[in-house]
């Protein structure tokens, strides 16, 4: 599918929130963040992230821990198999911090644009870049923009990291991150 542009709209229910809106040909597209009960191994809750569409493949993103999905202690699955997560936590720019996403023979890169506004997916041929804001009606949600032949994968992967906590790939995220740490030693994990 050539180049077009979406909305999605925030929505929350009872213990499930997420977005939702119809995603160009392939049709009405939900994602739902849940908190499922933790596991023997550890006393935090899970939270999930799950993509809902006939026309897309599944696609189910887990962490484990208080407040929004994030990128640490995270898990991606698509179509049941385990997706490769990477990023250079060091680095300063966010170009440089850009998170790695190996699912099969597709290498992709998620760039945060700018904190808590935007940010772009892509791979060869092909951009999905999304900005984050109320819409002129008022409504909270995101705007997507595809760019290329993008098929249903690459819409999928776009938008479940639209509700990631992706601060860590922000200059900001990270020169918080090191003042957390130096102010709590021993409250953070290691970050993959």
């Amino acid at each position: 599918m050539a180049d077009f542009q979406f909305e999605l709209l925030r929505y929350t229910r009872k213990k499930v929130r997420g977005y939702s809106g119809t995603v160009g040909p392939f049709g009405e597209v939900t994602i739902e963040s849940e908190w499922r009960k933790g596991s023997i191994k550890t006393a935090h809750r899970q939270q999930e992230v799950r993509l809902l569409g006939e026309q897309m493949p599944e696609v189910v993103y887990r962490t484990i821990g208080p407040g929004r999905p994030m990128l640490r202690n995270a898990r991606l699955l698509i179509e049941g198999e385990l997706a490769r997560l990477t990023f250079n936590s060091k680095a300063f720019r966010n170009k440089a911090r850009a998170l790695r996403i190996d699912c099969g023979e597709r290498s992709y890169e998620y760039v945060v644009t700018r904190l808590a506004k935007g940010a772009t997916l892509s791979r060869p041929g092909i951009e999905i870049s999304f900005t984050r804001g109320k819409n002129a009606q008022g409504k909270w949600g995101c705007q997507g923009t595809v760019s290329g032949e993008a098929d249903a994968l690459d819409l999928a992967l776009a938008i479940v990291f639209e509700d990631v906590d992706t601060m860590e790939l922000t200059t900001t995220g990270h020169a918080t991150e090191a003042i957390h740490r130096f102010l709590n030693p021993r409250s953070n994990e290691p970050i993959a």
